[in-house]
């Protein structure tokens, strides 16, 4: 996936406007070529830095591009759910984080994320 390395560096240094910008540019050359898996990426990473620059429905659109793109997309899955879950969307997102477990049985990360949806969910229900 070289065609990320600039902005996936730009994401680690978090220069989020900066990050964005290359992977928006990158979405844009690859529309439409048969790198799908790279588009995913792409997208998953972008809304990432959507995610972080507190633009949840923005990050969302880019997680479910990333998703149909690659349906296989574990980070994808669990990254959306998360967002969901910041907005207090419990059921949406605990069918995301299920989606992302069955992918990758062993994702730790999302097994935490799993119980905490459950608890606050439990909890909203209990309120």
């Amino acid at each position: 996936m070289e065609v990320l390395l600039k902005a996936d560096r730009l994401l680690k240094q978090h220069k989020l406007v900066e990050a964005i910008a290359e992977y928006t540019s990158t979405i844009t050359r690859l529309q439409g070529s048969n790198l799908s898996k790279v588009l995913s990426s792409a997208y998953n990473n972008r809304g990432q830095c959507f995610y972080l620059q507190v633009e949840f429905y923005k990050a969302i659109d880019d997680y479910t591009d990333s998703i149909k793109l690659d349906p296989t997309n574990a980070a994808a899955w669990y990254n959306r759910a998360q967002v969901k879950y910041r907005l207090n969307n419990f059921s949406e997102a605990k069918i995301d984080i299920v989606k992302a477990l069955e992918i990758s049985p062993k994702f730790e990360d999302a097994k935490s994320c799993l119980t905490a949806i459950e608890n606050a969910a439990s909890n909203q229900a209990s309120s």
